[in-house]
């Protein structure tokens, strides 16, 4: 006989996880069941339940005992356990008449329609009533299977039973359900509604027929009277308060969602339920608060989205009205106000994109709207948005006057080529020569566009109309500055001084002027002038840090601003400029940690996400790092640098489907080649094939020749069945990046190419120059499992050593030790596995094969229970447990696992019809 193993987990299994539980007692199963009647008779269900199961131990084919914990299960509306426990009943032997009826409601309850279409009504013993109210039942399951002919079979049968049950109404109506008549089918049922007018099938089907001619404020009194008799009846309560919103009366449903909300708070359509309840209220924090929760578990109405970003914009929230308007912008109608709200909401969080697609959207602009399109403009052109940036500005061109509106537009203008923004910048300079923004402005333009006379001369007139101004004489030293002309910047910016020896802006000027011709001492003499004038100017620390760098004297220059700052511990200027230079300096703890003070982080600059971010993933710190790159993502939708530190750690977590998502969105918005190859790099991880290759056709030719493209080209050639083309482009790839992916790839080559010896030979080598490569090392131990047990035996317990909690590792050893017949020290490895992952299949099998080695079937049974269930999809776990209810006598519970369970791999086929020659059943 050949004996079943567990499971031995491969590479990227997850876990599930169990704990096992045993009880034993001195009494009798009769004694059990005896004092189990005395705790019903108190009301005491749960001691009642303890004592049963208790007879079950003591007895475990004791059918009262089953029938009894069966009928306390249901009582305590437990229905899976019930149906368990009255299904084993049924199989020991107790009365079919007794057990039939309350299987049909527990069939009822948890939706076993197969298993409840199959009861057999006609069994001997039943009254008519009860055949009435199995039929019935029956009925309804019939055609929830689709199954409307035989429904129709056993309704003419049900017709014809000695009995005035309401369930012989119920089923005779049914027949005008199935012919979809409506009417008729509701005046019957409002005959029997006379007959039984509080009865729980016919009151819900009444108000089923109601909602099925359209009659929603119909159904709903129906509901109400129902709720009204079966409070216990949390499924219907559920419907009425979904059919009183949606009738516009939240404040009739809201009681009906308190009431509910405590069973499930995590419910998405309760939460959705109570946020419009308290929307309508006005008390937005809670409406935000629940709709959130509603989003956060799944629900995806676009009217949820619109109340969330509604109830955040009334709170200030912008960013949550942000992230919820634009959830459903796509949908409204250009005229929709929830725009106009997103548009400002993004504009505060400074998301000029997302808001001049939105401004792009709305056709009705004023004059007031001028600065919010010129803002939109300049930051979209900033961040690469061209073309967006000009249609904006062709916008803003129209509803332009006043002279700052000029000036924003005229440099945008210029900045997009256009020449007319010099017409607007000289317009708004003649419209208001006293505004020196206009001044300045214009100046930078000349500047800017390489109008150096231009900008002279207007320096000039500057200075002739304001001679006091030294921003005049500031403008014109930078424009000598621009001409190369050195001695006329000097000289111009020593004016400047003059006017205003207090101002640093001119020493500042000075001093970049001597760095710019190498006079470094010189400029360190003044800067120290400067920092003993104004201390906390910002331009001259960070350049002194710099001038100092040059200089060997680093910690003098991290200890003047470290001085500096904590004289002025609310300054977030300097706090940044620190941490910046902390990250210079590598001492990624110390930038984490003067950042890590902040506490309001909603409205942080750009430079405080990036010097964090890096300082995290630098120092390895990877739940922070995920955690941070997330926030900064919602405050920053578009930045770069947050895109690629979050690119980063989904590729190391392998969250390759959400790192296409990502890397989409952002090149859905601008052209970038390192997006493009991180997208190609995703999809092939991912096994988007078609798109991948689609991705890889695309990328530039001179990117073609990188070792990681070269890595993309080997990994689609394997996919292509071209092994031997792949493994040159592969190892140029290992010999860039010497990874583990990388590795795998080769080894994946190899075998391809029939070449196992190598791969192992290459892993050996690897592990060699790379001994801590623990994912390489466990899959050199996987190839070691068939031919050389004892190595791969010393591969998992390195992995161990290296890594505690290291899972797979346990679970694997202690496979190995069962199939050598090491027993006892398969269980100890187990048990860890076990402890780590308690919930994993895999795991648990590998313990429960164990226990049946050791012959106890019923241990092995119950961690079993634990976890097969219809999300655990291994079919050789689901087998093993099989065949543990066989070995332990339960054939009639592993007959019924078979039946409630498709299994189509062909090694499950096969073994299924060896199991059943085994056991013969």
């Amino acid at each position: 006989m050949n004996k079943t193993m567990p499971t031995l987990i491969k590479l990227g299994l997850f876990s599930l996880g169990i704990s096992l539980l045993s009880a034993c007692g001195p009494k009798t199963a009769d004694e059990y069941i005896a004092q189990a009647a005395q705790f019903m008779s108190e009301d005491n269900n749960p001691a009642a339940i303890v004592a049963l199961k208790n007879a079950v131990q003591a007895d475990p084919k004791s059918a009262s005992a089953r029938f009894e914990l069966g009928k306390a299960y249901l009582q305590t509306k437990q229905y899976e356990s019930a149906e368990k426990e009255l299904n084993r009943a049924f199989e020991y032997g107790y009365g079919p008449a007794k057990v039939l009826p309350l299987l049909t409601q527990a069939y009822k309850q948890t939706g076993a329609y197969s298993a409840l279409s199959k009861i057999e009504h006609k069994q001997e013993g039943l009254t008519s009533v009860e055949r009435a109210e199995i039929g019935y039942f029956k009925v309804l399951s019939l055609v929830r299977l689709e199954k409307a002919d035989e429904a129709r079979l056993l309704i003419e049968e049900l017709a014809a039973l000695d009995t005035n049950s309401i369930y012989k109404g119920l089923t005779a109506a049914y027949v005008y359900v199935l012919d979809k008549d409506f009417d008729a089918a509701l005046a019957a049922i409002s005959e029997l509604r006379k007959q039984a007018p509080q009865d729980a099938e016919v009151l819900k089907l009444l108000a089923q027929l109601h909602l099925a001619l359209n009659n929603p404020q119909a159904a709903a009194e129906v509901f109400k009277e129902y709720v009204q008799f079966y409070p216990a009846d949390n499924q219907i309560s559920f419907v009425l308060a979904k059919l009183l919103v949606d009738l516009g009366h939240p404040e009739e449903a809201e009681p009906l969602v308190d009431k509910l909300l405590p069973i499930n708070p995590k419910n998405p359509l309760l939460n959705q339920l109570k946020a419009v309840a308290r929307a309508s209220q006005k008390d937005f924090t809670k409406a935000l608060q629940y709709a959130e929760t509603a989003i956060t578990n799944g629900a995806n109405d676009p009217a949820l989205r619109l109340i969330a970003g509604y109830a955040a914009y009334q709170i200030a929230d912008y960013n949550g009205a942000n992230r919820h308007f634009s959830f459903v912008a796509s949908l409204l109608p250009d005229s929709h106000p929830a725009l106009k709200l997103l548009a400002a909401s993004q504009l505060q969080l400074g998301l000029t994109n997302e808001a001049g697609d939105v401004l792009e959207r709305i056709d009705e602009l004023s004059a007031g709207d001028a600065p919010l399109l010129s803002k939109a403009s300049y930051q979209l052109l900033k961040e690469g948005y061209e073309k967006d940036a000009r249609h904006l500005v062709e916008k803003s061109s129209d509803i332009s006057v006043t002279a700052e509106d000029l000036t924003r537009l005229g440099l945008l203008q210029l900045s997009l080529n256009n020449l007319e923004g010099i017409v607007n910048l000289e317009e708004a300079v003649e419209k208001s020569p006293d505004l020196v923004s206009a001044q300045t402005t214009l100046a930078t333009a000349y500047l800017a566009t390489g109008q150096l006379d231009k900008a002279l001369e207007l320096a000039t007139r500057w200075k002739t109309s304001h001679p006091k101004e030294i921003k005049a004489y500031m403008l014109k030293g930078e424009t000598h500055l621009k001409r190369k002309e050195y001695a006329e910047a000097q000289s111009e910016f020593e004016q400047a001084a003059n006017l205003d020896n207090k101002a640093p802006e001119p020493p500042m000027a000075l001093i970049k002027l001597d760095i710019l011709q190498q006079k470094i001492e010189p400029a360190s003499e003044k800067m120290q002038q400067l920092l003993t004038n104004h201390a906390s100017y910002l331009p001259a620390l960070a350049t002194n840090y710099l001038l100092q760098k040059k200089q060997g004297q680093v910690a003098q220059a991290i200890d003047k601003v470290k001085s500096v700052h904590s004289k002025q511990p609310d300054n977030l200027d300097l706090r940044l400029l620190l941490a910046r230079i902390y990250l210079a300096e590598t001492n990624y703890q110390e930038a984490i940690n003067i950042l890590d003070s902040v506490k309001d982080v909603t409205n942080m600059p750009a430079s405080y996400w990036k010097i964090k971010g890096q300082s995290l993933i630098n120092s390895n710190q990877r739940s922070a790092a995920e955690k941070h790159y997330e926030a900064w993502l919602q405050v920053y939708p578009n930045d770069k640098d947050a895109t690629l530190g979050r690119l980063l750690l989904l590729d190391s977590e392998n969250k390759f489907a959400d790192g296409i998502k990502l890397s989409k969105s952002y090149l859905e918005n601008r052209d970038d080649l390192q997006m493009q190859l991180l997208l190609t790099h995703f999809l092939i991880m991912n096994g988007d094939i078609v798109l991948a290759k689609k991705a890889y056709e695309n990328l530039p030719a001179e990117s073609l020749k990188l070792p990681l493209v070269k890595g993309f080209q080997a990994r689609l050639q394997l996919l292509d069945k071209k092994p031997a083309e792949a493994l040159e482009n592969a190892k140029i790839a290992y010999q860039a990046s010497p990874n583990y992916r990388n590795s795998v790839l080769l080894v994946a080559i190899f075998e391809q190419l029939k070449q196992a010896e190598q791969a192992v030979a290459f892993l050996k080598q690897h592990l060699a120059n790379y001994p801590d490569d623990i994912p390489s090392r466990m899959l050199l131990a996987e190839r070691q499992i068939g031919d050389d047990t004892d190595n791969a035996m010393l591969s998992y317990e390195y992995a161990i050593k290296k890594n505690p909690q290291n899972y797979i590792a346990f679970n694997n050893l202690a496979y190995l030790n069962l199939q050598n017949g090491q027993l006892k020290k398969a269980k100890e490895y187990a048990d860890k596995a076990v402890a780590l992952k308690p919930n994993d299949p895999a795991t648990v099998d590998t313990m429960a094969q164990i226990l049946v080695a050791e012959k106890e079937y019923d241990k092995a049974i119950k961690l079993y229970d634990r976890v097969v269930d219809d999300k655990m999809q291994i079919e050789e776990v689901y087998l093993n447990y099989v065949e543990a209810l066989l070995l332990a006598k339960q054939d009639f519970l592993a007959n019924r696992k078979l039946e409630q369970r498709q299994l189509n791999d062909p090694e499950s086929i096969k073994r299924i019809a060896a199991l059943k020659a085994r056991f013969q059943f």
